[in-house]
């Protein structure tokens, strides 16, 4: 989302700093140009800033989970699923 922001502040303000030959009285449209495009490498530091934390923290994380299951044999020799347990000790709900 930032890139796309950091993109067209750069593009606005370079068409305001560069391609605009009109005066206002009490605004200087050079500056604000580049104030826009100020903001628009702001933007894409920020999105740049966050696309290698996601990458780096590994805040996507790849790990698998074991399910082993509790089971009890009755005399018939049929084996009962009662509950799963994750890898990590904890129970795990059955979706319904």
């Amino acid at each position: 989302m930032f890139a796309a922001l950091g993109i067209v502040l750069l593009v606005a303000g370079a068409v305001v700093s560069f391609a605009v030959d009109r005066s206002a009285d009490g605004v200087d449209l050079v500056a604000i140009g580049w104030i826009l495009m100020g903001g628009g490498g702001l933007a894409l530091l920020i999105a740049l800033i966050e696309g290698a934390g996601v990458q780096g923290a590994g805040s996507v994380s790849e790990h698998s989970t074991t399910i082993v299951a509790d089971r009890a044999e009755p005399a018939n020799g049929r084996h009962i699923v009662h509950g799963f347990v994750g890898a990590d000790g904890r129970r795990l709900r059955r979706s319904s």
